[in-house]
């Protein structure tokens, strides 16, 4: 039985802490390592890592200056011990089967990546959308050119794209330290996990996709989509840049990269809704039009193939192009962008 690393990056997530790791300590596959990064915690986070030691043998505990997340995965792997590897957030929740059913990919498929698919849950724990995929296996040039490929958003005239966090996912060890695999920092691009990817990918030789939903992903009052940040803009184009660079003028992957921009770029302007951001009418329109002038959103909107897209989709795009500020407002403040 195959050793497995699992990284839980911690910071300030004293509620629901004990939960995550309690819910790694009862999984039905045992052979694994805890490593809890204590990631500068202001609250009884790194307090509540260290009581787990006490607990549990499998567990061991990393303190460090906060930097991140990106960071803190990179001070996990450091001193993981694994043949494989995989990442909870701390406030998320692991179904007692969720390594047992990545190693059961792994295993069946003698791959060396296996991705599942999740659940989204509310604050206390509800379930309110399943992310399933089919059983697919990809192979030496595939995993990277298709594979990778719908990570980076769907195709222009599908809805394919299979999500590209890496807490989903188990990672081979040996291809990581071969080719020295760093996480940069969240606070540099808005995902981390999308750059980490397309290096991780171009080594990959056999990946199973299973259609396990064992991981649950918790909204919580700080995540993406609840927490207003002023620099979201700057950050999906400083990712879509990057993310262009590396991709080298590869049009196929370009296209679907720039599909997803435009679904961070949805999430953008709706954080500007005045509840989220404190914004008055004045304030937003300003910021609006800062967005739809921004340089990367115009190059994008232009090179995009819209004319195959759905109606819905299309329509948030010429209201980008033609710079429909006013439409853009309202249908903000009316929260169906």
């Amino acid at each position: 039985m195959n050793l497995v690393s699992v990284i839980v990056p911690v910071y300030n997530v004293e509620k629901y802490l004990m939960a995550c790791v309690n819910s790694l300590c009862e999984q039905t596959y045992v052979n694994l390592e805890i490593i809890l990064v204590n990631d500068g915690s202001k609250d009884h986070s790194g307090q509540i890592c260290d009581e787990f030691v006490q607990r549990d043998s499998r567990i061991k505990v990393v303190h460090k200056k906060n930097a991140g997340l990106g960071y803190a995965r990179n001070s996990g792997l450091e001193v993981a011990t694994g043949k494989y590897v995989t990442f909870i957030d701390s406030d998320d929740l692991a179904d007692r089967n969720l390594i047992e059913l990545l190693m059961k990919g792994i295993n069946e498929a003698n791959a060396d990546t296996c991705i599942g698919g999740f659940k989204r849950i509310s604050e206390d724990g509800v379930i309110y959308f399943k992310e399933q995929y089919k059983e697919e296996i990809f192979v030496k040039e595939s995993v990277y050119d298709i594979l990778f490929a719908r990570m980076l958003g769907s195709a222009p005239n599908a809805h394919d794209s299979i999500r590209m966090s890496v807490w989903n996912v188990l990672y081979s060890m040996e291809i990581i330290n071969a080719h020295n695999l760093k996480f940069p920092s969240e606070r540099e691009f808005i995902s981390e996990d999308i750059v980490w990817d397309s290096e991780y990918y171009k080594y990959s030789k056999c990946v199973k996709v299973v259609s396990s939903i064992a991981y649950s992903y918790r909204i919580t009052p700080g995540s993406l989509t609840q927490k207003y940040k002023p620099q979201m803009l700057d950050m999906i184009c400083a990712l879509y840049n990057e993310m262009e660079r590396r991709l080298g003028g590869d049009c196929i992957k370009t296209t679907r990269l720039q599909r997803q921009f435009f679904v961070n770029l949805r999430v953008c302007l709706k954080q500007e809704r005045g509840n989220l951001s404190g914004k008055n009418k004045k304030e937003i329109k300003l910021t609006i039009k800062k967005i739809v002038d921004n340089c990367t959103v115009k190059r994008v909107v232009n090179e995009y193939p819209m004319n195959s897209m759905q109606f819905k989709a299309k329509l948030f795009l010429i209201l980008i192009k033609y710079k429909f500020v006013n439409i853009l407002g309202f249908l903000i403040s009316m929260n169906v962008l």
